[in-house]
């Protein structure tokens, strides 16, 4: 009977520790470079704008999948 999460969740759950705070932080750099007032006379507002997207989109994803694995080493714990 499992107990704990397998290594390879553990490990990601470590992954996602890790990357959250990342994207987070650029996240908010990014929001900053467009928030600043000559971001519209720059070339890279469109692109800048973009990865802000993608950065989102990406925190959500491991947002959910370190929920995932959390829910999943909680409803282990409670089996013991």
């Amino acid at each position: 009977k499992q107990t704990k999460l397998s290594y390879k969740d553990e490990r990601r759950a470590t992954e996602l520790d890790a990357l959250m705070p990342r994207l987070s932080a650029e996240i908010d750099a990014l929001e900053a470079k467009l928030a600043a007032p000559d971001a519209f006379n720059s070339g890279a507002f469109a692109a800048t704008a973009a990865r802000l997207e993608v950065a989102r989109a990406e925190r959500e994803a491991a947002e959910a999948e370190w929920l995932e694995l959390e829910l999943r080493r909680e409803a282990l714990s409670y089996q013991e």
